[in-house]
């Protein structure tokens, strides 16, 4: 007989807008049924601990095959059916909805990656499913719901994007980092990705995904990135001209480099500088 634990939560106002806000959580013990063709309202996670049994998200990534050790996400509006195939298993799950579950998929988390699979940090995932089950069942304060929002970033991250088969995501990440460090090995060099892709012996858009799926942008998007936290450094440690930071990371043009910096900082360099500048001498006071 099916041994379960349910705790159903209304967020208190304004948790939502950090992001994820959990509605429920729980564990069904030796579950015997099978779920179908259930639509939720919000996203759902599920980590099956043991039994084996099958997913179907009906009209969105076919059938998955549940073994031990597993998690899947549920996302809302999609019909599904999931359960053990033959005997029971042992289940924890985690109700949640929130603004934040749109920026997750594009990054290829939640529904925007393979529905099933094994988690990039299983004992991290075991522990904050358990917790959130814990927390959830004595939730009635705001720190409470703030604290199990929280847990639903941390669960992401310890389940890790889907992006295939765990072989697969190992492959690209390795070629992912190689790709990274070929990107930041010289930043005055010019970078050619197609160039890149011949030397790491692969297609053009392999590298692409590779370097996506470990940095959540494209290869020119995270160098990009990279070189300007490389310039906020010598800006804020040395004395070097702005034009030579520019160099130095890789920006021919002085002017190029601030306009680039000030879009994606939000000031100029001589302005970040001397706003560092400031904060450390309001320390040393």
């Amino acid at each position: 007989m099916a041994e379960s634990v349910a705790h159903y939560r209304t967020p208190p106002e304004g948790v939502r807008a950090l992001g994820l806000a959990l509605t429920g959580a729980g564990t069904i013990r030796a579950q015997n049924r099978t779920l179908v063709r259930r639509t939720l309202t919000g996203y759902a996670g599920v980590l099956v601990t043991s039994g084996t049994g099958l997913l179907t998200l009906h009209d969105r990534h076919g059938r998955h095959r549940i073994e031990p050790g597993m998690f899947f996400w549920v996302p809302p509006g999609v019909p599904h059916t999931y359960g053990p195939s033959a005997g029971t298993w042992d289940e924890t799950w985690v109700l949640f909805e929130g603004p934040g579950t749109s920026g997750y998929e594009e990054l290829g988390y939640l529904g925007g990656g393979t529905a099933a699979l094994v988690p990039s940090d299983p004992a991290a995932v075991v522990t904050t499913m358990a917790a959130q089950v814990d927390r959830a069942g004595r939730a009635a304060s705001l720190q409470d719901h703030v604290a199990l929002a929280a847990g639903l970033h941390a669960l992401i991250h310890a389940v890790g994007p889907g992006r295939g088969p765990a072989t697969d995501r190992s492959a690209a990440s390795s070629l992912g980092r190689r790709a990274i460090a070929a990107l930041t090995a010289d930043l005055e060099r010019p970078v050619r990705i197609g160039r890149l892709a011949r030397q790491l012996a692969v297609s053009r858009d392999t590298l692409i995904e590779a370097v996506r799926g470990v940095t959540g942008e494209t290869p020119i998007g995270y160098l990009t990135r990279y070189r300007l936290d490389r310039a906020k450094v010598m800006l804020a440690d040395t004395d070097l001209p702005v034009g030579g930071i520019a160099r130095r990371v890789g920006y021919a043009d002085h002017a190029y480099f601030t306009r680039v910096f000030t879009q994606r900082v939000g000031m100029a360099p001589t302005a970040f500088r001397e706003q560092v500048s400031r904060d450390r001498g309001d320390l040393d006071r």
